[in-house]
């Protein structure tokens, strides 16, 4: 199974344990810390645009001199369909509310069911009920009843909580609680017959930004319009930051990375004798290439596996949440991020090639030097040491 070579390797490595334990060590916490900071943003990047494709195409609101106000039901889906190119017009209903910290509330019904829900719940809530994310579950205050929670707006009001939103969907729905129409109206103060907002899609993605202007016309009050690619512009701008704090944390792992490369090739340079008794036994300079490689492999490719592990443990394991307060400041249960593989893949391939490749390189190029020296300066240099 193993060459002859190979195993001389393994044990040549014994000879020194705790050097090579301590290289694995270090070696694997700093490709976790940095792989984990490279597919954070990656993860975050490809959830969001999961959702987002689940997302209506427009999402129109009316504003006045005080800002954003509810808008007219009847008269503002006919306005809406009016325009060339709409295919469906959908009024919701939704708004902050207190709770467990500061959550969004939403009122929903069969026929306005966001796509990305649609097919993930068991049932709608009722008069009285609610469905909660992850994240508002695991925040509800230690005075309630269990299943219950506690609600204020305009009014305050208990619930009962009847189900979790999916957790593939946390991203999204973390702080977001779902309840009957009527009762969120009650909530926020809506009057009957008006709605927060519309979602608003259209039969082609590319009309999006074309039917802004025609959309605004038809209406006999100020309108604002968001599209879908604007809100995934929105995202992307919010990942530039996210990605900022990626390149500073990234530094000190680099800089332990020059440390570890110097440290290495120290010890590499350190074995010119070892080498050059080698090659006085008969050693071919290729032989002592193997040799070397394969003892630097045997520790970095195995510290490499567990160190990638470790970062997805930490980005997409249901306990990582020190990686959502270090980023969004939950202090609660972490969203769960979509896993899309040939992005992983890409980051995997990122890592090995930022630590893998100095790391071995370090050992390779002066056992390439000393393969190549002549026997007799290699070994009489050893006596000097």
């Amino acid at each position: 199974m193993f060459s002859t070579l190979q195993i001389w390797a393994f044990r040549d490595l014994l000879r020194r344990p705790f050097e090579a334990l301590l290289l694995g060590i270090t070696l694997t916490l700093t490709i976790a810390i940095v792989g984990t900071l490279l597919l954070f943003p990656r993860a975050v990047q490809d959830t969001l645009n999961t959702l987002l494709n689940a997302s209506p195409s427009i999402v129109l609101r009316r504003f006045d001199a005080a800002g954003f106000c509810p808008l007219p039901v009847p008269a503002s889906v006919r306005a809406a369909q009016t325009v060339v190119g709409v295919v469906s017009v959908r009024p919701r209903i939704w708004g902050l509310v207190n709770g467990p910290g500061l959550l969004t509330m939403v009122g929903v019904q069969r026929e306005g069911m966001p796509q990305g829900l649609a097919g993930q719940l068991t049932r709608l809530p009722e008069r009285g009920e609610v469905i909660i994310g992850f994240g508002v579950a695991s925040g509800q205050s230690t005075g309630q009843s269990a299943g219950t929670l506690q609600l204020e707006g305009v009014i305050r009001q208990n619930y009962q909580v009847i189900d979790r939103l999916p957790e593939k969907t946390s991203l999204f729905t973390h702080d977001l609680v779902l309840m009957n129409p009527e009762d969120a109206r009650q909530l926020i103060g809506l009057p009957k017959g008006y709605a927060s907002d519309l979602a608003i899609d259209v039969f082609h993605e590319e009309e999006q930004d074309a039917i802004l202007s025609d959309l605004a016309d038809a209406f006999a009050w100020p309108v604002r319009c968001v599209t879908r690619r604007q809100s995934q512009g929105i995202s992307a701008s919010r990942l530039n930051r996210a990605r900022t704090l990626v390149a500073i944390t990234v530094i000190p792992a680099v800089l332990a990375l020059c440390l570890l490369v110097a440290v290495n090739t120290r010890k590499s340079m350190g074995r010119q004798s070892d080498l050059g008794i080698m090659k006085a036994t008969g050693w071919t300079t290729g032989d002592i290439i193997r040799f070397q490689m394969y003892r630097e492999l045997f520790v970095c490719l195995p510290s490499a596996a567990v160190g990638i592990c470790l970062s997805f443990v930490l980005v997409y394991g249901p306990g990582a949440g020190w990686v959502a307060d270090f980023f969004f400041g939950w202090k609660t249960i972490p969203p769960s991020f979509y896993l899309e593989t040939t992005g992983a893949a890409a980051v995997v391939l990122e890592v090995a090639a930022l630590m893998l490749v100095p790391v071995i390189a370090s050992a390779f190029l002066p056992a390439l030097k000393g393969a190549t020296s002549d026997v007799y300066d290699m070994i009489k240099g050893a006596g000097h040491r």
